[in-house]
């Protein structure tokens, strides 16, 4: 199989993007994330659950919610994570404005939306609790739904 010089040239420019964009990621994006969960987020909340009896379960990137009489919690994670910057590398390799124009507002979503459902789910309305687990189902389908056109228009762009 001959591949083209110019194939080849979208082959590198792919790759040293993507893996430029993940570098970033890793080195810069995710330590601020992390950072900003403990030292702001995680403080926020556990002030809030303390006067209502709830416990809040802190990872690196998420803010979990067990209230009382409950082994399942509930959360959120903090927006702007690998699950942006993949699909949003593979936007930026093909110029797909409209992709990533929406891939940013639905993550400008989720940094306003669920942590407002965990705020009132803490203070014990329990359909916030429903509804940050459709969020987190909602937001798989919109990561595979980005990533199949990323990488759909990616090969798209080799060819």
């Amino acid at each position: 199989m001959d591949i083209s010089f110019e194939k080849r040239n979208h082959l590198f420019r792919i790759i040293l993007t993507v893996i430029s964009i993940l570098l970033l990621y890793f080195i810069s994006i995710r330590p601020v994330r992390m950072k900003f969960n403990s030292e702001i987020l995680y403080p926020k909340f556990s002030k809030i659950a303390e006067n209502h009896n709830t416990k809040i379960i802190q990872s690196a990137r998420r803010i979990n919610i067990l209230p009382k009489n409950s082994d399942l919690p509930r959360g959120f994670g903090i927006p702007f994570g690998g699950y942006f910057w993949l699909p949003l590398s593979l936007f930026f390799i093909t110029s797909n404005k409209k992709g990533y124009k929406i891939l940013i507002s639905y993550h400008i979503f989720l940094a306003i939306i669920p942590p407002f459902l965990a705020w009132l789910f803490i203070k014990g309305q329990l359909w916030a609790g429903t509804l940050l687990e459709v969020n987190e189902m909602m937001f798989t389908l919109f990561f595979l739904l980005f990533l199949y056109v990323g990488i759909k228009d990616t090969l798209r762009f080799i060819r």
